[in-house]
């Protein structure tokens, strides 16, 4: 396998690193905002959301701040995030063999943003954010983007949603690994769905993914 021929693409939020930190890293920075010398704000937020209450509509009648700049602090800010473990250690091990690619939702700053932070600019060849191109998961268009861009023989998707992952990599032929969720994923998961819409593989971690490919399981359909 060289990085000529193959490539691993992934998802980013709750597949790369846990999705609910973003939202944690985001309401400190909006508690400090609004209430700096107030710590308890933070953990009413934090409170609130796992109780499913609306947390802006809260925040915004306490102390009157527009729900637009709760939202905008929310999308923007700068956050302070950690990969999952062995995420990077994949990356290392893998990137001289591999092209890696990001195929993710979302605002191209929030995204962009997230991607910094945890440092895969360092690794990753190719970004395709959803308002970027114009066109969100499962659609075709986002993935026949990264074919185009990376010019590879085969491709695997590492990703976590069964709803808009896996059915469009699975209609063109690319091996899909699904990481289970821990209980702690923003979107929940439904493996009741039909088949063309679940992975070929699932698995619990990321050490369970570097084994699969330090084994070198012919994981590419058709090699």
């Amino acid at each position: 396998m060289t990085s000529k021929n193959n490539a691993i693409v992934f998802d980013l939020d709750d597949t790369l690193y846990p999705e609910i930190d973003y939202l944690k890293s985001a309401y400190q920075f909006i508690s400090e905002r609004i209430a700096p010398i107030d710590k308890t704000l933070y953990s009413l937020m934090i409170e609130k959301y796992f109780k499913n209450e609306n947390v802006f509509d809260y925040v915004e009648k306490t102390y009157n701040v527009d729900k637009s700049q709760l939202l905008n602090w929310y999308r923007t800010h700068f956050p302070h995030l950690k990969l999952y473990p062995y995420v990077e250690c994949f990356l290392k091990n893998f990137r001289d063999d591999f092209k890696f690619a990001i195929i993710t939702d979302g605002r191209s700053i929030t995204q962009r943003n997230k991607i910094k932070s945890l440092g895969l600019d360092l690794y990753i060849d190719t970004i395709i954010i959803s308002e970027e191109i114009g066109s969100e998961k499962p659609s075709l268009a986002n993935f026949d983007k990264v074919e185009q861009l990376l010019n590879c023989e085969s491709y695997c998707y590492i990703a976590d949603n069964t709803k808009k992952d896996f059915v469009t990599p699975n209609m063109m032929g690319w091996l899909t690994i699904c990481l289970n969720d821990q209980g702690n994923n923003i979107h929940k998961q439904d493996f009741s769905l039909p088949d063309e819409f679940l992975a070929d593989i699932r698995v619990s971690s990321w050490q369970e993914i570097e084994n699969i490919f330090s084994k070198k399981v012919k994981l590419i359909r058709g090699k």
